[in-house]
């Protein structure tokens, strides 16, 4: 499948970063726990304890009151690895027939990370586990393309996250930056779960949502629904009563989305109908990552 040109113009550096310090001793771009040689300066520290002549501060050695070596000591700063966590379930496949924009997403994640010297992978599962789907944390040549082919070549298919959840353990120990993409159709034991077991990282959601069944309803008229996780199909009488109440569920499982969210750390994006890169990039920077 070739990438299409659009998501070629959507290669953007995308802001995101750490809350908190990250872990690591691979140079890189985050603020990181210690003491390093490539960050800001901090402090000056004792030749005793940074035994590093390349970092003696002469006149800071000659303003000492007791005659000891200075050395500067500057800022760590390391890669850490960034992961989209993908939900391949039934629901996630509608609107995803022509241009994708979680592939388009997922692209750019994947260019950002390789572009901040950080490190991407990919989890991808529905009700059962996708590894031929899975990459583990790499900067390998050529990453962006090849995660748009892997994401597009697979709208997913079943009902319910088990498989998401039960894939969970093979990410990395050391917090990491991890992108939760789903419609978050799921129980909502299910979502806390989810979400309690990714205690450890730093959790971004994307909520993933269509255009075209929240907002395009008709105010009259016959509408067949379609159930993708099972394909049960069903008519539905639409007037003006009903048109309302599905649009405020709608609003009141988003609000209830959003306070699961903040609670366990960050608002989300919605992703509706196309990948926006200039308003993914506002969210990083108001604080979504």
């Amino acid at each position: 499948m070739s990438r299409p040109a659009a998501a070629e113009r959507e290669r953007i550096d995308l802001p995101y970063r750490l809350f908190g310090r990250a872990r690591g001793v691979a140079p890189g771009i985050h603020r990181a726990v210690g003491a390093g040689l490539n960050g800001a300066f901090l402090r000056h520290g004792s030749i005793l304890d940074t035994p590093d002549a390349r970092r003696i501060d002469v006149r800071a050695s000659i303003t000492d009151p007791f005659g000891g070596l200075k050395v500067r000591r500057f800022e760590n700063r390391a890669r850490i690895d960034v992961f989209v966590l993908l939900d391949l379930s039934g629901s996630m496949a509608f609107g995803r027939e022509a241009d994708d924009p979680i592939a388009d997403l997922c692209a750019a994640i994947a260019h950002a990370a390789v572009r901040s010297q950080d490190r991407f992978g990919l989890i991808a599962a529905g009700p059962k586990p996708r590894r031929d789907l899975a990459m583990r944390a790499t900067r390998r040549a050529g990453l962006p393309d090849e995660v748009w082919r892997r994401v597009a070549g697979d709208a997913g298919d079943g009902a319910g996250v088990s498989g998401l959840l039960s894939m969970l353990d093979e990410l990395p120990q050391r917090r990491s930056l991890i992108f939760v993409v789903s419609d978050f159709l799921m129980p909502e034991r299910d979502l806390e779960e989810l979400l309690g077991r990714l205690w450890r990282h730093d959790v971004a959601p994307v909520v993933v949502r269509s255009s075209a069944v929240e907002t395009r309803l008709p105010r009259f008229g016959l509408v067949e629904t379609t159930d993708l996780e099972t394909g049960r199909r069903r008519l539905v009488l639409m007037r003006r009563s009903l048109r309302e109440a599905w649009l405020a569920r709608a609003r009141e499982r988003r609000a209830a989305l959003d306070a699961i969210f903040r609670r366990h750390g960050r608002p989300a994006f919605d992703l509706v109908d196309r990948f926006d890169p200039d308003a993914f990039v506002d969210h990083l920077i108001s604080g979504g990552g």
